[in-house]
């Protein structure tokens, strides 16, 4: 046991044995003096006993020796520990940033610093003696919190963990916190020692930054106005705000609530009916911030006495309705059009909006503004389309009555009855000029399909080589018109699930393609078939002027035409309209050319249609 006493509990039990033996002698010594005073004892026993007494001043010496030895060595330990308590408080008073205490075992505050005064606002008169429960929120300590942290703490020797505290006035922080426990050599619990940082502002800027992350997920443009609107209110509560409104100016320049998203059901009663009322430009709040494009912040608010300039307002109805402390409004602002107003409301006291806040709204409203803008253009466009496909769609029946009676009248022609050449070549150009006005309308018709999400493949057991042989019948005019030898190569039946209208479509635009930039040269179509992979193969293989190599990226995009050819018309729908086609029937197609060498243009499907059959396309340009 002795082994694990320190030096100074070591030297003081031999002073306390000295101090012992020294009393001891100094009673000897009297007796032994008392006896020789007396003087009734024989000069034998005197001189045993002067003997006694000259023995016993000996041993006092000696231990009084002893004693100031002891005595010289514990001094300076004495003087360490003072100055170890000195530098200790030093410490705990100079550190401002963090708040230092001690805690006993059972959790009581034996020590506090002065950045814990700053900190929390409680002195080291109010909080010494008293349970640290006095710093955890109400519901913390309901929940048995403080006491689970000690004997997590005292189980793992260290605890790091995050969350509210109070201050005196009843304000939180988020606080983080390192709980370490503290034994003695024994093994012995001896109480706590607890570092705590205020990370209020680090938390929220956090937070604030996967808001910002959130909202590029959230605030598409294809969702539509009204549930980016209700996406962007949701996204502020309750992670920012209590309540939030998103104002929106109507067709008469009335400023009226577009989306509202509130943290508690029963703040629901309480908004609708300050929210009805007719908001002025004149008056603080969300018209006026639509009005003059400014944000407006009122950091600190009093629900019992409301500033003057909102306390007869509309917007200040709304306020003492749910006993708002903060507000903060900023303008949805893209190309200097003010589109609305979002307006955050806070209930709570330790929720205050300052110039960070601000700022983030300020960035969170300037890409909601942008998503809205977006969906007011795609709402616009996906009309111009429908409208396209509407037109598209009723052209349809004419031109192709139009294409039979051009072809009868031209059969009709024969040169017997029409020995007139002018008269049978005008006719064939005007066929070649409706098939050709025929699928730009077939184009604009599936253009307009895919962009609105309404292309549906209707897959069935058909043969690619019989669709490849009918395609290449049907151009077999246009072929000879151009001069080009036009060959069908397939080896037997190539057998899948496809949609046979939409494969009818991307052949006739790839051969279509092929005779009018191969002109004068062979054109080539294949059909392969790979039963291993279960992949057919479609190839469309032309001998002209080929494709640069810097243009191909852009091949395939919408309304783009890679010849410096005037004479070739288009639109440069074409390819755009196969590639969505065929990657509609989870199939690609890519093109091999090189300059002076023609161009090869490959598909490969799959054998069993592997898109679904209603295709909601993700148009590309």
């Amino acid at each position: 046991m002795l082994r694990r006493w320190t030096f100074a509990q070591r030297v003081g039990a031999g002073l306390s044995v000295c101090l012992l033996a020294g009393l001891l002698l100094l009673v000897t010594l009297a007796s032994t003096a008392h006896t020789l005073a007396v003087g009734d004892t024989e000069p034998l026993h005197r001189a045993s006993d002067l003997r006694a007494l000259l023995a016993g001043l000996l041993g006092l010496g000696c231990v009084t020796a002893l004693m100031m030895v002891l005595r010289n060595a514990l001094g300076p330990m004495h003087a360490e520990r003072l100055q170890s308590e000195q530098r200790l408080h030093l410490f705990m008073d100079g550190v401002s940033d963090y708040a230092l205490c001690f805690l006993e075992p059972d959790g009581a505050v034996s020590c506090w610093s002065t950045g814990a005064e700053r900190l929390t606002g409680w002195t080291a008169t109010d909080i010494v003696g008293q349970g640290v429960e006095l710093l955890h929120t109400p519901d913390a300590v309901g929940r048995g919190q403080p006491a689970s942290y000690r004997e997590r703490a005292a189980r793992e020797r260290r605890l790091q963990s995050e969350g509210w505290r109070m201050r005196k006035d009843g304000s939180r922080f988020w606080a983080e916190t390192l709980l370490t426990a503290l034994y003695d050599e024994t093994g012995r619990l001896q109480g706590f020692a607890e570092v705590t940082r205020d990370i209020t502002e680090r938390r929220r800027t956090e937070r604030l930054q996967a808001l910002l992350a959130e909202a590029g997920r959230v605030l598409q443009p294809q969702a539509g106005a009204e549930s980016l609107g209700t996406a962007l209110t949701r996204l502020c509560v309750p992670e920012i705000a209590d309540a939030c409104v998103l104002y929106l100016p109507d067709e008469d320049g009335q400023v009226r609530p577009g989306a509202v998203s509130y943290a508690d059901a029963a703040l629901q009663g309480r908004l609708w009916e300050p929210l009805l009322r007719t908001l002025t430009a004149e008056e603080p709040g969300p018209a006026r911030v639509i009005h003059t494009g400014r944000a407006e912040r009122f950091e600190d608010v009093d629900p019992t006495r409301l500033p003057a300039s909102v306390s007869h307002s509309a917007y200040g109805e709304l306020w003492r309705a749910l006993g708002v402390r903060s507000a903060l409004s900023v303008p949805l602002v893209v190309d200097d059009r003010v589109l609305g107003a979002l307006c955050l409301l806070s209930t709570q006291p330790h929720r205050r909006y300052g110039a960070v806040d601000q700022a983030f709204l300020e960035e969170l409203s300037a890409r909601a503004a942008l998503a809205l803008d977006n969906a007011r253009l795609l709402a616009a466009t996906q009309g111009a389309l429908e409208l396209i496909g509407v037109a598209a769609h009723d052209l349809g029946n004419p031109l192709s009555s139009l294409q039979l009676r051009l072809r009868r009248l031209r059969l009709q022609c024969a040169p017997a009855h029409a020995p007139d050449p002018r008269l049978r070549e005008g006719l064939l150009l005007a066929e070649d000029e409706t098939k050709r006005l025929g699928r730009l309308v077939h184009n604009l018709l599936d253009l307009s399909r895919l962009s609105g999400g309404r292309l549906e493949l209707e897959s069935r057991p058909m043969d690619l080589s019989e669709l490849a042989h009918e395609v290449v019948a049907r151009h077999e005019d246009q072929a000879a018109a151009a001069g080009c030898a036009l060959t069908v190569h397939a080896r037997g039946a190539a057998p899948g699930r496809w949609d046979r209208q939409r494969l009818d479509r991307v052949l006739t635009n790839l051969l279509s393609n092929a005779l009018k930039f191969g002109r004068g040269q062979p054109v080539e179509v294949c059909v392969e078939v790979d039963p291993d992979a279960r992949r057919a193969r479609l190839v469309v293989r032309d001998h002209g002027a080929g494709i640069p190599q810097e243009d191909q990226p852009r091949l395939f995009a919408r309304f783009e035409r890679v010849t410096t050819d005037s004479r070739a018309p288009g639109f440069g729908l074409g390819l755009y309209i196969v590639r969505q086609l065929v990657e509609a029937h989870g199939g690609t197609i890519r093109v091999h050319s090189r300059p002076g060498e023609g161009a090869e243009f490959i598909v490969e499907l799959p054998a069993t249609l592997e898109a679904p059959v209603g295709v909601a396309s993700a148009i590309r340009a």
